[in-house]
C-alpha cells in the first residue's frame, strides 16, 4: 500500500516530479563528465608514463670496459629490470636490403627474453642468430612483414680491401614506431658480438665460417639498462652517475609526474566543491518539495497512516526520482563522453581516451547518488514531516 501510495503520488504530481529529476540531472551529469575527464586524462598521463620502456632506459654515452662482475651488480640490483652488454658504438651498424631496397648504417640493438621493448610488443625476445626484429620505420621502407627473408650485410677492411658479409635473415616481428623511433634493428646478443668481433679480424660464426672466434672476450663498451619502474630510475640514475656518463629521462618523467599531481589536485578540487554544491542542491530540491506536500501528508496522517508510513512513502519517492535522474545523467554523460573522445581522436589518436569511466566506477556513482537522495530525504523527513502539526498545516485549506 505505501508503495502504490508513493508511486501514485509520483505520477499525479509528474510535471514536478520530472523538474525535480531534470535538476538532479545539471547536478550528476556534469560531476560524471568531470570524474571521466580527470580519470582518463590522468590514466593517460600515468599508462605513457609507465607504458613506454624508453621512460625506463637509462643509456650510456661514452664506452666503457665493463666486465662480468659489473652486469652482475646490476641484475642483482632490486631495482634494474633488465639489462645486456652492448658493442661498440662503431661496430653496431649494419645494412639490409630486401628486393632491390636498402638501408643503410642501421643501428642494431641485442635483445633477450626480458627485453621491455619486445615484450610491449607481446614478443617473447627469443631469436636464433639470424631472426631479427625490425623498427616499422624500416619495415615500411623496405616492404617487409613478418616472415620475409632479408639480407643482413655488414662489412670490414682486410688488406686494404672491403669484406662483406651478406647473412639471409628472417624477420619474427615488427616494433611500433612509438617504442623504436630510430631505424634499428634488434638481434640475438650473440650475433651482436660476432658482428665486433668480425669486424676486429675474427672469423666468428653467423658471419664467417668460424675458424678463428674471439675466445678472450672479457669486456662489453656500454649496457642497455633498463629499471623495473618509474621509481626506481631515481635512484639508479644516482648510482651510475658517480662513474659513468649516462642519460635519461628523469627530468621528464617527474615533469609529467608534476604535471599529473597538479591536475589530479585541480580535478580533485573542483570536483569536491561540486560535490558540495550538488549536496546543497540536493537538499533544496527535497526541502521544497516536502514543504510544498505538507497538506498532503496532513491529510494522510488524518485518514490514518501512521507517521512510519509517510515517511517510508517520501523515502521511496526520493529513491526513485534518484534513480530515474541517475539514469538520465547516464545517457547524457554518454554522449558527452562520446562527443569528447571524438573530437580529440584525431588530435591524440584513435587509441587515446581523454573521458572515460569503468563499471565500477558508474556503479559506485549511482550508489552515492541514491545513498545521498536517501539520506537527505530521511533526515529532513525526520525534522520536517514527522514534526508536522496537522491543525496548522490544514488551517488555510
Amino acid at each position: 500500500m505505501i508503495l502504490k501510495l508513493a508511486l501514485c503520488s509520483l505520477r499525479f504530481d509528474k510535471i514536478i516530479s520530472i523538474c525535480i529529476v531534470a535538476s538532479l540531472c545539471a547536478v550528476i551529469a556534469p560531476l560524471l563528465l568531470l570524474f571521466s575527464l580527470r580519470f582518463g586524462i590522468i590514466s593517460n598521463l600515468e599508462h605513457k608514463l609507465s607504458s613506454n620502456p624508453s621512460n625506463l632506459e637509462i643509456r650510456m654515452m661514452s664506452g666503457y670496459r665493463l666486465d662480468q662482475q659489473f652486469f652482475d651488480a646490476l641484475k642483482n640490483n632490486p631495482h634494474i629490470g633488465f639489462v645486456i652488454p652492448l658493442t661498440r658504438s662503431l661496430s653496431v651498424t649494419a645494412n639490409i636490403s630486401f628486393n632491390g631496397r636498402i638501408v643503410q648504417n642501421l643501428e642494431t640493438l641485442p635483445t633477450a627474453a626480458g627485453d621491455p621493448i619486445v615484450r610491449e610488443m607481446g614478443f617473447d625476445g627469443e631469436l636464433s642468430l639470424t631472426e631479427a626484429y625490425l623498427s616499422e620505420t624500416t619495415a615500411q621502407d623496405l616492404g617487409l612483414k613478418p616472415g620475409d627473408t632479408f639480407k643482413f650485410v655488414i662489412s670490414r677492411i682486410t688488406d686494404n680491401k672491403t669484406v662483406n658479409a651478406v647473412v639471409p635473415f628472417t624477420l619474427k616481428g615488427i616494433v611500433k614506431k612509438e617504442l623504436l623511433p630510430h631505424k634499428t634493428i634488434m638481434v640475438n646478443f650473440n650475433t651482436l658480438v660476432y658482428m665486433e668481433d668480425f669486424r676486429d679480424g675474427f672469423e666468428p660464426p653467423v658471419f664467417s665460417d668460424g675458424s678463428n672466434p674471439n675466445s678472450e672476450r672479457q669486456n662489453f663498451a656500454k649496457a642497455r639498462i633498463y629499471v623495473k619502474s618509474l621509481n626506481d630510475l631515481e635512484p639508479v640514475s644516482r648510482m651510475l652517475r658517480q662513474n659513468y656518463s649516462i642519460t635519461d629521462k628523469l627530468a621528464s618523467v617527474e615533469n609529467l609526474k608534476a604535471i599529473s599531481k597538479v591536475l589530479s589536485f585541480i580535478f580533485t578540487t573542483i570536483a569536491l566543491t561540486s560535490i558540495a554544491g550538488g549536496v546543497m542542491a540536493t537538499i533544496g530540491l527535497i526541502f521544497t518539495n516536502l514543504s510544498r506536500l505538507e497538506k498532503t501528508f496532513a491529510l494522510l496522517f488524518l485518514s490514518g497512516l501512521s507517521k512510519g508510513g509517510v515517511f517510508f512513502i517520501v523515502v521511496i519517492q526520493n529513491f526513485i526520482l534518484s534513480v530515474c535522474a541517475y539514469l538520465c545523467s547516464l545517457g547524457l554523460f554518454y554522449a558527452g563522453m562520446f562527443t569528447f573522445n571524438l573530437y580529440f581522436k584525431d588530435l591524440l589518436g584513435p587509441e587515446t581516451l581523454v573521458s572515460i569511466l569503468t563499471v565500477s566506477h558508474v556503479v559506485t556513482g549511482g550508489l552515492m547518488t541514491v545513498f545521498i537522495c536517501v539520506l537527505v530525504s530521511m533526515v529532513l523527513c525526520r525534522f520536517k514531516v514527522l514534526n508536522l502539526k496537522v491543525a496548522d498545516s490544514l488551517r488555510n485549506v
